[in-house]
């Protein structure tokens, strides 16, 4: 199979600063693939099916030469796919708050996987109440974790913008740094970070999962790329179904994975990995309609939008729910 350059990170411009570290392949010059530029907020374990793609080939297989670009801040990969510097992003969460805010017209056409976070503390923090007048570390302004964080205080009684400082540090790993360096007291961690964090002595306080379940992982786009390159959308679809299935059937190949690029334990990945099989990843791609019009009213209420929006304003399923028909039986296999 043809391997995948690694490139070093770099600094881009879209009306702001984005630090960014590309996934780009390198192909044959002879294959006809098409080159698609996609955004993606952490290195962590919800993105594992393209994290892995120099091994396991599936946009390759697609004819795409995909370019994973890690964006610092949802808000941030939300406006370069407005902006048109990225043709997608897999952070569907900051997707789903810019479409209820009613900013651009973008479309959910895949979920792989739903939020599954902690809100993780110094030891001496032992309730939400007790994060008054400390900071929290998320994932940026306009990201899902900021938006989750606020939804958490209110339900605690603290005011969001007054009682709390939020620090944007970035990704997860970038989060549980600053937690163990005391440069904030709180940070909202997903796995295995926030098992990492609880054997290093630190306190999980709340699961925001308790709270709001949004999209965290998959893709996302403009309408207008909706309208005019359908079979591109397809391909991408495709793709992520298959690392997706992948990801859900080749455990022990999976949790080596996880051990080399978390640097994680072997118990840590088994629980890693169990807690993203049996809670976290969707099978199908898809939410069910009773599932977004949940999430949706969710995301209103945190947003304090209260206008009518209705699920085929924000999600476009048509594609995986033809991919998973076509795969039906398929069952992907270790590369070689």
């Amino acid at each position: 199979m043809t391997s995948l350059k690694w490139r070093s990170p770099l600094t881009i411009t879209l009306a702001f600063f984005v630090v960014f570290t590309p996934l780009a392949a390198t192909y044959p010059t002879e294959a006809p693939l098409k080159k698609v530029a996609v955004a993606y907020p952490a290195f962590g374990s919800f993105f594992l099916w393209f994290l892995l793609e120099k091994e396991l080939g599936f946009f390759q297989e697609e004819g795409l030469r995909p370019e994973f670009i890690l964006v610092r801040g949802g808000g941030l990969s939300v406006k370069g796919l407005i902006a048109k510097n990225f043709d997608y992003v897999h952070n569907t969460g900051a997707v789903l708050d810019a479409i209820v805010r009613g900013k651009q017209p973008l479309k959910i056409v895949f979920t792989a996987a739903k939020m599954h976070y902690w809100l993780v503390a110094q030891p001496q923090i032992r309730s939400v109440e007790d994060l008054k007048g400390k900071s929290i570390g998320t994932g940026g302004s306009g990201s899902i974790t900021e938006v989750t964080i606020r939804e958490i205080l209110k339900r605690h009684g603290l005011d969001p913008f007054r009682d709390v400082a939020f620090v944007g540090i970035g990704g997860t790993p970038d989060r549980l740094t600053a937690l163990m360096s005391g440069a904030v007291q709180a940070a909202i961690l997903n796995p295995p970070w926030d098992l990492k964090a609880v054997q290093a002595g630190y306190r999980r306080v709340v699961k925001a999962t308790d709270y709001v379940r949004w999209p965290a992982a998959g893709i996302a786009t403009r309408e207008e790329k909706l309208l005019r390159e359908p079979a591109e959308v397809e391909k991408m679809v495709r793709a992520s179904f298959k690392g997706l299935r992948f990801l859900l059937t080749q455990r022990d190949y999976i949790l080596v994975k996880m051990m080399q690029m978390f640097r994680t334990t072997h118990e840590e990945a088994i629980q890693t990995y169990d807690v993203l099989k049996d809670d976290v990843f969707v099978p199908s791609g898809y939410f069910s309609e009773e599932d977004q019009r949940a999430v949706i009213a969710m995301m209103q209420q945190a947003a304090s939008v209260s206008k009518p929006i209705s699920p085929e304003q924000v999600f476009d399923y048509r594609f995986v729910k033809q991919v998973e028909q076509d795969l039906k039986g398929w069952r992907p296999q270790i590369p070689k």
